[in-house]
């Protein structure tokens, strides 16, 4: 690990025992303290949950200093504004984060005149848009894991709504722009000292658009590497249980899956973990395609219910047309023994290969669908190759666990402090 370090990360969102990005943030934080000292800059909102878990596990966070840097118009003009902010989402979140990190680079500017930092590091928000201004310190700056570069391939858009439609479209535009001629990647590519990215697809954007060599680093992890764990065996004569664990919305894209089912030659069983606003539609469809038998939706579970459905399917399968990165479910499939089923696209294509899944090729809706039918027969003929599948996924989540990637982030740490 080498030497002890004192670190700066900035953490905009970051809360214990949570998801999403407050999740990341604190994962990062509270085990980068394993090794060093660790000062932590974070959006005021979380100090109530932080604090308590401090007063509660004062060991495990003793190598941890939190500031809490105040942006109080945001949450103000937020509930003042709220069908505006309802609309204008993103827009109007960027404009403020922008004057959080200002705030964050004047506090951490007095702070790093005290500390004298050996690093700092910009951990989220995790996306490539908005780099902040702590690479303007008088020391060496990491960045990451970055995501949101992969754009949503345009033939996966027909069968959204006008709205999912031009929200989309515009993003991939916008993103295209913001990739290569961006404020971001002019400053990015100039100034930091190391890249980390969340998949494959930003490691090859960070190449070609901005000339720099990036490391590949998933923005989640495990804390279980499944080495205690025994996949859920097939007997030949059961259906093959199928597990798609999500929001009901529109970009998770269940309506890709479930035609799948209509072309499937042995008996699948499609378990449906979650709740949301196309509940009612894809419910609906599943009765028009006359699935209803085969395909039970199970609602909103809590987080260990979840992993107990999961535990018992024999394949996890995820049909999401745009995420930011990789996704926690997918690592929680690898911990549970669970073979991956997934569109070729976003981080999934980094973490699923060909010994832990099948990844679709983006082409047509209906060819989607008999692409998922086919690997779903195929793996119903082959139970020895997918019971293989679920210990090579097993062995896969060590890798992927936050003891091997905060001692790789320590490794990067020390070889940016070589250069």
């Amino acid at each position: 690990m080498g030497s002890k370090l004192k670190i700066l990360l900035a953490c905009f969102a970051c809360r214990p025992n949570s998801g999403s990005e407050s999740g990341m943030g604190w994962n990062f934080a509270i085990n980068v303290a394993k090794y060093h000292d660790v000062h932590v800059l974070v959006a005021h909102w979380d100090e109530e949950s932080i604090t308590q878990y401090i007063k509660k596990f004062p060991n495990e966070t003793k190598n941890l200093s939190f500031h809490f840097i105040q942006d109080p118009n945001y949450l103000s003009a937020k509930k003042m504004w709220a069908p505006l902010f309802n609309f204008l989402y993103k827009p109007s979140f960027y404009f403020f984060y922008k004057k959080w990190q200002k705030r964050a680079y004047e506090y951490a500017y007095q702070l790093h005149l005290k500390e004298h930092f050996d690093i700092i590091h910009q951990v989220n928000i995790a996306g490539y848009r908005s780099p902040g201004f702590l690479w303007k310190l008088d020391a060496p700056f990491v960045i990451g894991p970055l995501g949101g570069f992969t754009q949503t391939n345009w033939k996966l858009l027909s069968g959204q709504n006008i709205r999912d439609i031009l929200y989309i479209g515009m993003r991939n535009i916008v993103n295209a722009m913001q990739k290569r001629y961006g404020y971001a990647a002019r400053t990015l590519s100039k100034h930091a000292d190391t890249i980390l990215v969340s998949d494959n697809g930003g490691a090859l954007d960070i190449k070609k658009h901005w000339k720099r060599d990036s490391t590949i680093m998933l923005e989640v992890g495990t804390y279980s590497n499944g080495a205690n764990r025994q996949p859920a065996s097939r007997d030949k004569t059961q259906p093959l249980r199928i597990c798609w664990v999500g929001h009901l919305i529109n970009t998770k894209a269940l309506h890709l899956l479930l035609p799948a089912l209509k072309y499937c030659k042995h008996p699948i069983h499609l378990e449906i973990v979650g709740g949301g606003p196309q509940f009612t539609d894809w419910k609906n469809l599943a009765q028009r395609l006359q699935i209803e038998n085969n395909v039970i939706f199970k609602g909103e579970k809590k987080h260990d219910d979840v992993l107990s459905i999961m535990s018992q399917c024999h394949l996890l399968c995820i049909s999401s047309i745009k995420e930011g990165g990789t996704g926690t479910v997918a690592l929680e499939a690898l911990q549970n023994g669970l073979p991956i089923v997934c569109l070729n696209h976003c981080g999934y294509s980094t973490v699923v290969n060909e010994n832990t899944g099948i990844k679709i090729p983006i082409t047509n809706h209906n060819q989607i669908a008999k692409d998922f039918a086919a690997a779903f027969d195929y793996l119903y003929e082959n139970e020895e190759l997918r019971y293989k599948m679920a210990l090579n996924c097993l062995k896969q989540s060590k890798i992927y666990s936050w003891d091997e990637k905060i001692k790789k982030l320590c490794s990067i740490y020390n070889q940016v402090l070589n250069k």
